[in-house]
């Protein structure tokens, strides 16, 4: 059985096996949750056209749910400059922690126990 998602219109194609009156599923795209009516095919497709017209097109092939990653493969820039960005805030702290070490060591000295472990604190 073909089920739409009725936020984004992804199509599904599930056994009806698997599928139960009442239950509700999630859509693998935009994650929307909502209960699929039991009706046939072409009247969830038709349904799904009338109130999203030209939004996705319809899928050809059967797409099992949960298997559909729209977003597979592209490189998403803000994610990798905010990976980058926390890449870089932690190299500078431990630059800090390393080259003012003396400096942490006098100003907290419950932090010589852990310079001491990793066998910097003899340069005090």
């Amino acid at each position: 059985m073909q089920i739409v998602c009725p936020a984004c219109a992804a199509a599904y194609e599930v056994p009806i096996t698997l599928l139960k009156p009442g239950q509700a599923v999630r859509c693998a795209r935009c994650a929307q949750e909502w209960v699929p009516s039991l009706v046939g095919p072409e009247t969830a497709m038709a349904g799904a056209e009338q109130a999203h017209p030209g939004d996705v097109p319809a899928l050809d092939a059967e797409i099992p749910l949960g298997t559909f990653h729209p977003q597979a493969g592209r490189p998403n820039i803000a994610l990798r400059l905010a990976w980058a960005a926390s890449v870089a805030a932690v190299l500078a702290l431990g630059w800090g922690a390393y080259a003012g070490r003396a400096t942490v060591m006098q100003t907290w000295p419950p932090s010589i126990r852990l310079y001491a472990a990793i066998g910097l604190a003899a340069d005090r």
